[in-house]
């Protein structure tokens, strides 16, 4: 995860480097829009953009892996609490054969 941090912020200095020497106004056409802003600040909103959109994608798989991680430590404390019983059980019969 840290690794993931450390190429993200890497990869937003290089951008705004890119922004702040690209910073020249530029018009912008799409569809029946047409704007004209600076370069600098079209990169960011397409960077951030981008990051939001990566954000989004990545939800279903997150909830997908929590929900794995908590059935997981359910099913860890169902097992825990049968292997308590057993021992439990196996203390008693060893018991009574002594």
């Amino acid at each position: 995860m840290e690794l993931y941090l450390i190429l993200a912020a890497i990869l937003g200095i290089f951008v705004a480097i890119f922004a702040i020497q690209n910073a020249a106004p530029v018009t912008v056409k799409f569809l029946l829009w047409e704007f004209e802003s600076s370069l600098a600040v079209l990169i960011i909103i397409a960077m951030l953009a981008g990051m939001l959109l990566v954000f989004l994608l990545s939800i279903p798989g997150r909830i997908k892996r929590r929900k794995e991680i908590y059935d997981r430590q359910k099913k860890i404390k169902e097992l825990e609490k049968k292997l308590a019983e057993c021992e439990e059980k196996q203390k008693q019969t060893t018991g009574e054969e002594a």
